[in-house]
C-alpha cells in the first residue's frame, strides 16, 4: 500500500489486519506468576482493568490526532533490503507536535533497517501504535512491533514520551531519576520473575533496550513489559524462544515514585485521564537533563587519555562471541576490573543476546567481526552489505547502541569491504598484536605471545572460544599491570578512530 498521512477530523480506511488492540502472547502465564496480590517489595497492586497492561487512551485517529501509514517501497535507503518482505508501519501524528512525529519516523525507520538485517530470513514487519498517556502537555505512544523470520513470531515494544514544554522525545528509561534508578528497578525485575520457570531472570541487565517500554496502568502503578523471548533462557544454536510471550513487572505507586524522574511523575498522571487531552501548551523554558538516559553505558573509563604519553594503554579484544565461556570471561574481568572490547559474529549474538546486554551494561566496548566468520575479502562485493550490517542490527535490537567499530574475519580485508565499513559508517579496526590463541597454544604461550609484543597503544588479538585463552587472561592481566597498563577500548588505544579509516593505517588484510 502507499504511504498516506491520515488527518484529524477525516474519515479513517478500514484498519489492516493485526491494528487495533494488539494480541497478548503469554498473558495467562503473565498472571499466574504475578497473582493480584503484594509481593514483599510492593510490585503489584489490585486496580480497575489489568494491572499488567498499560492504559490505553487511544489505538484511532480523532479530533487533534492522525496516523501515518507506509509499507516497504516507503523505507528505501537501507544497507540491506532483502527482497519479499513485507512491511506494515502505521505511528500517530498530533497537531502541534510535529517534532514527535518527525521522531516516531526516525525510529520506526531504524526498527525497519535492523529487521531487515539483523534477523534470519526475515519474513514481515507490522508497527501498530497505541496513545497510552495525554494531558499537562506529555504524550505517550506505545509502538508495538509483529515480525516473523525463519524463527517464527514474536512480538516487541517500545514506548515513546513527548513533553509539549521543551518539545523534547524521551526514551522510556528517562521517566526515571537516573541509571541508579533504573539498576534498582532491574533489580525489582529480578526478584519478581525469578519463581518464572519459563524465563531467565539473569537474563536482566538496566540497558536501555531492555527496558524500551515503560508506562502506567489504571491504578498509576508502573508497568515495564519485556518482548517475547527477551528474557527466555539460552538454547545452544537457536535463537531464544519466543513461546513464553510477554512479560511484565508491575510495581506499585508507593515503591515506584522515588524512582520517577519528573517527567515520569507527569507521565504518570497523563495516563490516568478520563479523556485524552491533545491542547497542548507553548513550550517553556526547562532545564536540560544531564548526560545520556539511563541505560545508555559508556564503554570503558572516560576520563583515560591514551594520547598522553605518560599513559600506557592496552586494550583486550575478544573475537567470535559470545560463546558459553563468555560469562566465565566476564566474571575474571570484572573480578580484575578490566575493561575490554568484543567484536561479535551473528550467529553467536543472536543465540546469547543476554550475555551481549551483560557485556555491554559493564561496560565493555561492543563491536562487530561480520556476520558470518568467512574471508569477506574473497566474497562477492553484493554480499558485502549484509555480512556488514548484521551484527550492528542485533547489537542495537538489543541494547540499543550503535556500533562504531568493524572487524573483519581473520583481518581479510580488500578496497571492496573497506568501502562497504566505509558506508555504514564504521571504522575497520585489525590488531597490532596477535596472540596466535587460535593456534592451539598453551595458555603460558599465549600470555608470552601477547606480553612479548606490547607497547602503548597495543590491540591485542584473543578468542573468547579458547579455552587456554581464558586460562590465560588471569596472568596476561597481572603481567601488564605489572608494567603500568592500563586497560582500555580498542577505540581508546587507537586515540580514537573515525568511521571509513583503518586501523592500523598500513593493515593490507592479505590472508
Amino acid at each position: 500500500m502507499a504511504s498516506r498521512r491520515v488527518g484529524p477530523g477525516r474519515a479513517v480506511p478500514p484498519p489492516r489486519p493485526g491494528r487495533g488492540h494488539p494480541f497478548w502472547p503469554g498473558t495467562a502465564l503473565v498472571l499466574l506468576a504475578l497473582p493480584l496480590a503484594a509481593c514483599e517489595n510492593g510490585a503489584v497492586s489490585v486496580g480497575a482493568g489489568d494491572p499488567q497492561r498499560l492504559t490505553v487512551l487511544a489505538d484511532e485517529v480523532g479530533d487533534g490526532l492522525g496516523e501515518w501509514r507506509g509499507d516497504s517501497g516507503d523505507f528505501t535507503g537501507h544497507p540491506h533490503e532483502p527482497e519479499g518482505v513485507e512491511v506494515s508501519v502505521a505511528y500517530p501524528e498530533f497537531e502541534g507536535a510535529e517534532a514527535f512525529a518527525e521522531d516516531l519516523a526516525a525510529r520506526v525507520d531504524q526498527e525497519v533497517r535492523d529487521f531487515r538485517a539483523g534477523t534470519r530470513d526475515p519474513v514481515s514487519l507490522d508497527i501498530g501504535w497505541e496513545l497510552v498517556a495525554a494531558g499537562d502537555g506529555v504524550l505517550g505512544v506505545r509502538l508495538v512491533r509483529t515480525e516473523e523470520d525463519m524463527h517464527g513470531l514474536r512480538q516487541g515494544y517500545s514506548t515513546y514520551w513527548y513533553d509539549a514544554r521543551d518539545r523534547t522525545v524521551s526514551y522510556s528509561t528517562q521517566l526515571l531519576r537516573g541509571q541508579e534508578e533504573l539498576a534498582e528497578l532491574n533489580a525489582i525485575a529480578r526478584e519478581d520473575l525469578a519463581d518464572d520457570e519459563d524465563v531467565d531472570p539473569d537474563a536482566l541487565h538496566p540497558v536501555l533496550r531492555t527496558y524500551d517500554s515503560i508506562g502506567f496502568n489504571a491504578s498509576g502503578d508502573l508497568v515495564v513489559e519485556f518482548d517475547d523471548g527477551h528474557l527466555s533462557p539460552i538454547v545452544d544454536g537457536h535463537v531464544p524462544d519466543s513461546s513464553p510471550g510477554r512479560r511484565t513487572v508491575v510495581v506499585g505507586h508507593e515503591v515506584s515514585e522515588p524512582l520517577l524522574s519528573g517527567l515520569g511523575e507527569r507521565a504518570r498522571e497523563a495516563s490516568q485521564v478520563a479523556e485524552p487531552d491533545l491542547d497542548l501548551p507553548p513550550p517553556a523554558s526547562g532545564d536540560d537533563a544531564d548526560g545520556p538516559p539511563p541505560g545508555v553505558v559508556t564503554a570503558g573509563d572516560p576520563e583515560v587519555d591514551c594520547r598522553d604519553d605518560g599513559t600506557r594503554c592496552v586494550a583486550l579484544t575478544f573475537d567470535d562471541g559470545p560463546v558459553e565461556a563468555t560469562p566465565h570471561l566476564l566474571d575474571i574481568l570484572a573480578e580484575e576490573e578490566v575493561t575490554a572490547s568484543f567484536f561479535l559474529n551473528g550467529g553467536p549474538t543472536l543465540t546469547r543476546p543476554s550475555v551481549l546486554r551483560r557485556a555491554y551494561a559493564e561496560g565493555h566496548e561492543i563491536a562487530s567481526h561480520g556476520d558470518e566468520h568467512e574471508h569477506m575479502n574473497k566474497m562477492d562485493p553484493e554480499h558485502l552489505a549484509a555480512q556488514t550490517a548484521a551484527v550492528s542490527a542485533m547489537v542495537r535490537r538489543q541494547t540499543g547502541f550503535t556500533v562504531e567499530r568493524f572487524r573483519p574475519p581473520f583481518g581479510a580485508t580488500n578496497d571492496d569491504v573497506h568501502a562497504e565499513i566505509a558506508a555504514q559508517d564504521m571504522a575497520e579496526v585489525a590488531w597490532t598484536v596477535d596472540s596466535r590463541d587460535w593456534e592451539g597454544h598453551a595458555p603460558d604461550e599465549i600470555v608470552e605471545n601477547v606480553v612479548a609484543g606490547i607497547e602503548p597503544g597495543a590491540v591485542v588479538l584473543l578468542h573468547d572460544p579458547q579455552p587456554a585463552t581464558l586460562a590465560a587472561v588471569p596472568e596476561i592481566i597481572e603481567r601488564l599491570r605489572e608494567r603500568d597498563y592500563v586497560f582500555v577500548t580498542s577505540g581508546q588505544a587507537l586515540g580514537g578512530t573515525e568511521p571509513g579509516n583503518v586501523y592500523p593505517p598500513d593493515w593490507d588484510g592479505d590472508w
